[in-house]
C-alpha cells in the first residue's frame, strides 16, 4: 500500500481550520469525518468517490441501522441525505488537532484520471445530453475556448474531442482548475494534510476501504457483502486516445502527481 508523505506538515489550531476552510477545493461533500474514531477521508474526484460514498452509506445502514447518513442535519441540504456531513464542530476538531487524526485518500493514475474526466463530462454530451453541472458552467468556456482556438468542439452541438479537451485544460492554472482535473496534489490539499495512507486505486482501493471502514466499525458479514460488490467500473471497451505526443504533454501537466504518487511515466499506453 502506498504511505505517501506530504510537502508540509498541517497547521494545528483554529488558523489550521481556517486555512483549510479558504481552499478552493475544500467540500464537506468530499471529505469524511468520525470524530470518535479520529479519521479522515478526503475524497478524490473521479478516483472511486461514489463507490466510498455509497459503501459507507449502506454499511452505516447495514450495520448501524442509520437510514440518514448526516443524523438529520442539514436539512435543506440534499447531498446530506447522500452522504455523512459531519457536524462543523468535527470539522473544526479535525483540522485544528490534525495530529490526533489518521488522513486517507484514493489517488489515480494521472492518464487514466484525465481519460475519465473527459469521457465521464464531455465525450458523449453531444448525443447523450451534458450534466446540468457542466452545462451551467465548463460547458460554455470550453467551447469559447475552442472557438477561438479555432479547435474542433466549439460549435453548439459538436463533438468535444479529447486533444481540445485537453488544450482547455492546459490553458488554465493547476490549483485553479475544475475539481475533477485538477492535479490531485491540489485536489488533496497535500501541503495542508498528512495523510497515513494513499491507496491507489489501481490494486489498493478493496484494501483501503477494509482499513478505513474497520476503523469506524464497519465490520462484519454485512459489510464484507457491500465491499464485495463491484462498483464505480469505467467502460473498458473504449479506445485508446493516447499518443505519444499527448502522454508527453499529460506527464508535463501533472508531473507532481507523476513524482508525489509514483507512477510510470509510461502507463499511457492503451488509455
Amino acid at each position: 500500500m502506498s504511505q505517501i508523505p506530504t510537502h508540509g506538515a498541517p497547521a494545528p489550531g483554529w488558523p489550521g481550520f481556517f486555512r483549510i476552510l479558504g481552499r478552493r477545493h475544500f467540500s464537506p461533500f468530499k471529505t469524511y469525518v468520525h470524530r470518535e474514531r479520529r479519521t479522515v477521508v478526503v475524497l478524490n474526484p473521479k478516483v472511486g468517490t461514489k463507490s466510498f460514498r455509497q459503501a459507507l452509506t449502506d454499511g452505516m445502514r447495514a450495520v448501524f441501522g442509520v437510514t440518514d447518513p448526516s443524523g438529520g442535519r442539514y436539512r435543506l441540504f440534499k447531498k446530506a441525505r447522500e452522504f455523512q456531513f459531519a457536524r462543523i464542530r468535527d470539522y473544526a476538531h479535525a483540522f485544528r488537532f490534525p495530529g490526533e487524526y489518521h488522513f486517507y485518500c484514493f489517488v489515480r493514475n494521472p492518464y487514466a484520471r484525465l481519460r475519465s474526466a473527459w469521457q465521464k463530462k464531455f465525450a458523449y454530451g453531444h448525443e447523450k445530453g451534458y450534466s446540468r453541472s457542466i452545462r451551467r458552467r465548463e460547458l460554455p468556456r470550453l467551447r469559447a475556448f475552442a472557438r477561438r482556438a479555432d479547435l474542433p468542439g466549439g460549435m453548439e452541438g459538436s463533438a468535444i474531442p479529447f486533444t481540445t479537451f485537453l488544450d482547455y485544460v492546459e490553458s488554465q492554472p493547476a490549483g485553479q482548475r475544475d475539481h475533477h482535473w485538477d492535479d490531485q496534489y491540489h485536489v488533496l490539499l497535500m501541503d495542508d494534510i498528512r495523510y497515513e495512507r494513499c491507496f491507489r486505486m489501481e490494486g489498493e482501493f478493496q484494501a483501503g476501504l477494509q482499513e478505513i471502514f474497520q476503523r469506524i466499525g464497519l465490520v462484519g458479514p454485512a459489510m464484507e457483502r457491500i465491499l464485495a460488490t463491484e462498483r464505480n467500473v469505467s467502460p473498458k471497451d473504449e479506445s485508446p486516445v493516447y499518443t505519444d505526443e499527448l502522454a508527453a504533454r499529460v506527464r508535463r501537466l501533472y508531473a507532481r502527481d507523476f513524482a508525489t504518487f509514483g507512477y510510470d511515466v509510461e502507463s499511457w499506453r492503451g488509455l
